[in-house]
């Protein structure tokens, strides 16, 4: 195995990666012409066409391989363009099926690329641990959101530049440059998601067994495990909801809401802080973060549930009627509404992360540390404080906690959950950025 520097890194895999991709654009072209001499309808020929594409450039992986030190058999070239073959067709196939504005489109092929990219990501990492046995245990997490984000933003942008390009320069122009741009985006992506996978020499869940939160002793604070504090601060969740079955007068809605979930945690909060009861890196984690870190968050957290919040109701709808049992009432005065839109969203974003991901942990890691574990139960304690809003809400709502609580375990960091949270609910209902931009489907009204 070559011992690996940044210098040796960028001559090597970037260069070589692009050059790979570059190469797949012919494959892509002689499927396109193969289309055309068949008179393929739309559907056929993309497929075929991004087919190819993805077949040759799964197979350059491959060549990358034995500059790292691995021996390269015939199986891996195979694996790895069956890989990204199957991906690139994934990608595409279901925007096929939708229809909206180009936004909506951009914004679909985002996240469709995205989840395929990943899916690429992470069997490219699993066919790299197969090849290089000392790199078995190695975190597949990393290398497998670059591949995400690289694969969806080379479709994005090759798309979005064509089309701009159009305006400058003839079509017979534009679109190559445009293709250029995609494949140098996807390759600097694809170099760097496996350098980053051998770089990434620790299991992809240290932070559980070698934390910042003391975890080599973790019952050195015999309070963490009472349950009888854990109970007290979910309650009032629980039972906030019972406002939304009887109280219509917006007015008594917000004070029930703000003294339950609100004011409620933070006085008990800062009274088991200031008691010395817990320390509030029990409750928050590790409030500091790298501004990279943090939008990286944000970003994968924001697009992951509100695609699950518009997406999940129209499986739903398919396996089983919802029964809503209750509903917010309506807030008519603008000023309280939009105090309620800014500050009251933060501040439930606030003290549900605050208890359902920071604290949560801190009392469940007394008895595991099995990262599903968690996530499941920390999941389904969060999904059912909106019993109310009937089972749709509950499996969604679960859905979203998983993914919250899942970043918070591989960061440790709250603030950046806080804010993703804060803006799902803010995207949901304020109605300044339209909800049906992460739509795949036009799903009917929840009644």
């Amino acid at each position: 195995m070559r011992k690996w520097d940044i210098k040796s890194g960028l001559n090597l895999f970037f260069l070589r990666s692009i050059l790979g991709w570059l190469f797949a654009v012919f494959f892509g072209a002689a499927g396109l012409a193969a289309a055309r001499l068949f008179n393929l309808s739309a559907l056929p020929a993309a497929l075929l066409t991004l087919g190819l594409f993805g077949l040759a450039g799964g197979a350059s992986l491959a060549r990358l391989v034995p500059s790292a030190g691995g021996k390269v058999h015939r199986s891996p070239y195979l694996r790895l363009a069956a890989i990204w073959t199957l991906c690139t067709i994934g990608g595409a196939f279901p925007l096929f099926f939708t229809m909206g504005t180009r936004p909506e489109m951009a914004i679909r092929a985002f996240y469709s690329f995205a989840a395929f990219g990943a899916l690429g990501g992470a069997t490219t990492a699993g066919v790299l641990r197969s090849i290089f046995r000392e790199h078995s245990k190695n975190d597949l997490i990393p290398s497998t959101l670059i591949w995400s984000l690289s694969f969806s933003l080379a479709a994005v942008t090759g798309d979005a530049a064509g089309e701009w390009l159009q305006l400058l320069l003839p079509s017979s122009l534009a679109w190559p440059i445009a293709i250029v741009t995609t494949t140098v985006i996807l390759g600097f992506g694809s170099g760097w998601a496996i350098l980053q996978f051998f770089k990434s020499d620790q299991g992809g869940w240290r932070a559980l067994q070698i934390s910042n939160f003391d975890a080599a002793s973790p019952g050195a604070n015999p309070k963490l495990k009472y349950p009888l504090v854990l109970i007290i601060l979910c309650v009032p969740f629980y039972l906030n909801d019972v406002s939304n079955l009887f109280v219509k007068d917006w007015r008594w809605w917000l004070f029930v809401d703000y003294t339950s979930v609100k004011l409620f945690p933070f006085l008990a909060i800062l009274y088991l802080v200031r008691k010395n009861f817990f320390r509030l890196k029990d409750f928050i984690g590790q409030w500091r973060t790298s501004v990279v870190s943090f939008l990286s968050v944000v970003v994968f957290a924001v697009s992951a549930v509100l695609f699950i919040e518009q997406n999940g109701p129209l499986l739903l709808k398919k396996l089983f009627p919802d029964y809503p049992l209750g509903s917010i009432p309506e807030i008519p005065n603008p000023l309280w509404k939009w105090i309620d839109l800014s500050a009251g969203l933060l501040m439930v974003g606030i003290f549900e992360e605050v208890v359902f991901r920071g604290y949560l942990f801190t009392f469940l890691r007394q008895y595991t540390r099995r990262p599903i574990v968690i996530i499941l139960f920390s999941s389904v304690t969060f999904g059912f404080i909106h019993w109310s809003s009937g089972l749709y809400q509950i499996i969604i709502a679960s859905a979203a906690g998983a993914v919250f609580m899942l970043l918070y375990l591989r960061t440790f960091s709250l603030p950046a959950v806080i804010m993703s949270h804060f803006m799902v609910n803010f995207v949901k209902l304020a109605g300044v950025i339209p909800p049906s931009l992460f739509s795949f489907f036009s799903v009917p009204p929840i009644r």
